[in-house]
């Protein structure tokens, strides 16, 4: 077993030896095995090589070391695409218990460790290759189908003038409702792992690999804000027909007020 502590010095270790080799070079993946460290380098992202992995038994722990962007929360877009991001390195390792270290380095800055565990997709990838439980889903299954409801509704062509009426809506939010009622995030991976093309990018093997939690941020996470598509819903719909969709959206426990414009 690894301790906070041990993890901590080893992250700081790995992001100074990343500070020596300098910027623009990719990520770097290190396991711990016994007293011994092992290191490969990745080409593309690291989950290209963590999705479906697992590790050997006798792996202590396993870790990243990645470059990416960092930008303000309220950039609205992804952070390589922000104005005033900055260039940031991140070092994450997680033990076989589940003990989790992790730390930040923006371009001219020292390096910290950070609080807490953190959250992210590398993160859940690493917990799966050791078998380490992930984070319980941050959203409710509901929520996913709140989603896919609030797209159906808006749409892809713009429909001008023309409102969904409550007569067109109804039928639609029937069967999301019934679908929220009888589904799970656990039911739906074990579609996905049946089935092709259930979510995109997702093979069955890896939604088998996956667990609850990293399987439901792995479907939300490349799906528009709620508050975003709530608004745009509420455009598309007859106030009638938004009236019902929020009644329907406080039966599944989740927020339907309107940001009112500035």
């Amino acid at each position: 077993m690894m301790t906070t502590e041990q993890l901590e010095a080893l992250a700081t270790a790995i992001d100074a030896g990343a500070e020596e080799r300098g910027w623009n070079e990719g990520p770097l993946l290190v396991r711990v095995e016994g007293a011994a460290l092992g290191f490969k380098e990745l080409e593309g992202h690291p989950l290209d090589t963590l999705l479906g992995f697992t590790a050997p038994a006798d792996w202590l722990a396993l870790g990243v070391c990645a470059e990416g962007w960092a930008a303000s929360l309220d950039a609205g877009c992804r952070p390589s695409q922000a104005k005033g991001r900055m260039r940031m390195r991140s070092t994450i390792f997680v033990a076989r218990d589940g003990v989790v270290a992790s730390g930040l380095r923006l371009a001219g800055d020292g390096f910290t460790l950070m609080a807490g565990e953190g959250y992210g997709t590398i993160l859940d990838g690493l917990k799966c290759a050791l078998g380490v439980p992930t984070a319980p889903p941050e959203v409710p299954f509901e929520g996913w189908v709140a989603r896919m409801l609030l797209m159906l509704i808006i749409g892809d062509v713009p429909r001008g003038h023309r409102r969904v009426p409550w007569c067109q809506l109804r039928p639609s939010l029937e069967k999301y409702r019934s679908l929220a009622d009888d589904g799970s995030w656990e039911a739906f991976r074990g579609v996905a792992a049946k089935h092709e093309n259930v979510v995109a990018d997702l093979t069955p093997e890896v939604a088998v690999w996956m667990d609850e939690g990293m399987f439901s941020r792995w479907v939300i996470g490349g799906m528009p804000s709620y508050e975003h598509l709530l608004d745009e819903a509420r455009r598309a719909c007859t106030q009638e027909a938004f009236s019902q969709l929020r009644r329907q959206l406080k039966a599944w426990g989740l927020p339907a007020r309107i940001r009112k414009a500035a």
